[in-house]
């Protein structure tokens, strides 16, 4: 009786959906009526990657970002039908989580009987309304795994259902059970994706509270996707996107027969969606149409779909959805944390040395400033997170001087500069301009600066600016180290005598007084009033040079090559032993001055000879002994002296150097700061001068 009765209502009143008959209960949630999937001929398993599709296939959800929600309520069937479905999708790291909820049911559906005169079906009033319920609450669970025979991840799902159906009224009864179902989804590759849906795998039975039972069949449902147009990962690279799809539905335990669903969904711009498809079931085929807007995380979808074979259903869906969105936005304080200077030349390079009387300057006046930027990721009606970044922008300085002197150009600054003889010192200063931070309240604020110095030096006739030695020739003479001769010339070639390299060296010396006289000089071919005596008396003392065993110094001995390295390593402190190797291919290992020459060359002294013989008995040229003192470590700290502060002489770098006796406080009050000692931020007021001797 309970199953004619259910055949009854099911045929006249609900339709194929929630048919029983013949010992077979159908599941509800089979085929829901969302109205995206429906827009697209009722396809779903490559789909399925919102909540409704849980009940399409439940492995669609394991990559969803953002919790979702989706909701439909419509009237079926003359309006005699209510329909309801629910979902809701969790995604977690260990896994998306989701429950649906399916029902359909009549209420108040009057008896009928067949009228035996006229054979026609009319209301029976001796019996009680009927009305009827059918749902399906499920527990659905999906992740992505890493099988190692697969290239990509596979998702895959399940799901738990749980079914209820009762009759009231007339008849009273209740039926209850369960059902699992399984799914998976795979993406081949950038534009394929295919799975499979297992619908009530283990069908479960409904047991009514008279004995009698039912089976719950289902569908074993195949599908693919396909990416055919987008802006990446699809078949045809396009600025719309394209999807499409096909569905096959095997029945099992059902009284219906395989359909199929074939639809597509385009994307004219990001949240607008155009669908349609075909649906082709057991009773006939439907084209079918839909649409779906999407705006702050929610979308709202239609569908018309007419279902083939099912009188007085209505062919209009409507689907509200929650499907998350994550809004990213900035905010950049404009007010910098702090500042990093840019400012550079480009042109001339620091430390030039030329015989120009002027000189182009080429220079950069920027600054980096560091800025806190702002990234707010807001999903909607979920979270809001903020993430404080660190960023940087070059901003053009203004205004810009050189040597105190405003300049009119800004950013990148080009210029024509005299030069003096002498050290040059060229400084490019640099501010922000009150218009771009206004709020500090000052007319001009520090961003950055930078220096070079040019040496401009007066060649000698043999000594052009490109010879080879010009640079230590140059910071040679204007430091006083060593001098030309009569007539502007040099003589770079010219062997250096023995007392001319001790002159020299003694002259770098800042602890040697030559002012004081001389009492007795210490070799028996110099005489007091020798050009030299003070020279080779100071340097014998300081161990610079030795005689000879007769007692004679030879002051006019021009010097071999191994002679003046040899001079030049004790005047360093270097001094080797155990030299195994010889420093130069031409030296004998068992050479006397062997343990001079390869502790120099290690130090750097010798890289004019890189690649070449030593020539042990060359004589030591005057451009050689001014390129090996050069480049010794008490030569090299004098240059460094010379360019940074453009003292001269090593008297006065002592002098300098030498600590100031301390100060009364009444005398600090009216004292006045002269000469080189001025305070740093005059210095770019202070023009280009000659600081050279």
């Amino acid at each position: 009786m309970i199953k004619r009765l259910i055949i009854i209502i099911t045929c006249s009143l609900i339709a194929a959906p929630v048919l029983a008959v013949g010992g077979v209960s159908l599941d509800p949630s089979i085929n829901p009526s969302t109205a995206r999937h429906l827009g697209m001929g009722g396809m779903g398993i490559g789909f399925s990657d919102d909540a409704g599709g849980m009940f399409y296939n439940p492995a669609g959800l394991a990559k969803i970002e953002f919790p979702q929600l989706t909701a439909t309520s419509r009237k079926l069937v003359l309006d005699e039908v209510n329909y309801s479905l629910i979902s809701c999708a969790m995604p977690t790291p260990w896994g998306t989580f989701g429950i649906g909820y399916v029902g359909l049911g009549t209420g108040g559906s009057l008896s009928t009987k067949l009228d035996p005169g006229t054979n026609r079906i009319i209301i029976d009033p001796s019996r009680e309304a009927t009305s009827y319920d059918n749902t399906v609450a499920m527990v659905t669970y999906s992740k992505q795994v890493k099988i190692p025979q697969l290239p990509n991840k596979i998702s895959v799902g399940g799901n738990l259902k749980f079914f209820n159906q009762s009759l009231s009224g007339d008849i009273t009864s209740r039926a209850t059970g369960m059902g699992i179902g399984l799914g998976a989804l795979y993406r081949t590759n950038e534009w394929l994706t295919v799975g499979g849906s297992l619908q009530n795998l283990l069908e479960g039975n409904m047991q009514w509270s008279g004995g009698e039972s039912d089976k719950v069949g289902g569908n074993y449902k195949l599908g693919a996707r396909v990416n055919i147009l987008g802006s990446k990962e699809a078949l045809v690279r396009h600025a719309h996107t394209l999807y499409g799809g096909i569905d096959m539905d095997i029945p099992h335990s059902t009284n219906t027969s395989a359909s199929y669903h074939l639809g597509v969904e385009y994307y004219p711009m990001k949240k607008v969606a155009l669908r349609t498809g075909l649906n082709m079931e057991g009773n006939g085929a439907g084209l079918n149409f839909g649409v779906g807007l999407e705006n702050g995380g929610f979308r709202f979808d239609y569908a018309y779909a007419p279902r083939p074979g099912i009188p007085g259903d209505p062919p209009h869906y409507f689907t509200i959805s929650y499907v998350g969105e994550r809004v990213i936005s900035f905010l950049v304080d404009k007010k910098p944390k702090r500042r990093e200077s840019l400012v550079s030349f480009s042109k001339p390079k620091d430390r030039t040395i030329t015989d120009k009387d002027s000189i182009v300057i080429s220079a950069e006046a920027k600054a980096v400033k560091y800025l806190d930027k702002t990234t707010i990721y807001k999903v909607t009606a979920i979270s809001e997170t903020k993430e404080v970044t660190e960023i940087k922008e070059v901003e053009i300085l203004n205004p810009v001087y050189l040597n105190g002197v405003k300049l009119a150009q800004v950013g990148s600054i080009s210029a024509t500069s005299p030069l003096s003889t002498g050290r040059n010192l060229f400084q490019i200063t640099g501010f922000t301009s009150p218009e771009s931070y206004p709020e500090v309240g000052t007319p001009e604020i520090f961003a950055g600066s930078a220096e070079v110095k040019v040496l401009r030096f007066i060649p000698f006739k043999d000594t052009p600016m490109d010879y080879w030695a010009i640079r230590p020739v140059a910071l040679s003479v204007t430091l006083g180290l060593i001098k030309g001769y009569p007539g502007n010339t040099f003589k770079p070639e010219k062997g250096i005598t023995r007392a001319e390299l001790v002159t020299l060296l003694v002259r770098s010396i800042a602890e040697i007084d030559l002012d004081l006289p001389i009492e007795v000089v210490p070799f028996i071919d110099v005489k007091k009033d020798h050009w030299a005596a003070k020279h080779i008396t100071h340097g014998s003392r300081e161990q610079l040079v030795t005689g000879y065993p007769d007692g004679s110094f030879k002051p006019k001995k021009v010097l071999t090559r191994a002679e003046g390295v040899t001079i030049l390593a004790r005047y360093s402190g270097l001094i080797g032993e155990n030299i195994t190797r010889p420093p130069f291919p031409d030296l004998k290992e068992d050479y006397w001055a062997n343990k001079y020459i390869a502790p120099a060359k290690a130090a750097g002294l010798l890289e004019y000879l890189k690649g070449k013989d030593f020539e042990p008995n060359k004589p030591f040229s005057r451009a050689e002994a001014a390129e090996v003192l050069y480049r010794t470590p008490k030569i090299q700290k004098r240059v460094n002296q010379y360019w940074e502060t453009g003292l001269i002489s090593a008297q006065e770098v002592k002098t300098r150097e030498a600590p100031k006796p301390k100060e009364k406080p009444e005398e600090i009050k009216t004292k006045t700061t002269t000469g080189e000692a001025q305070p740093a931020e005059k210095t770019i007021t202070k023009p280009a001068t000659s600081e050279g001797k």
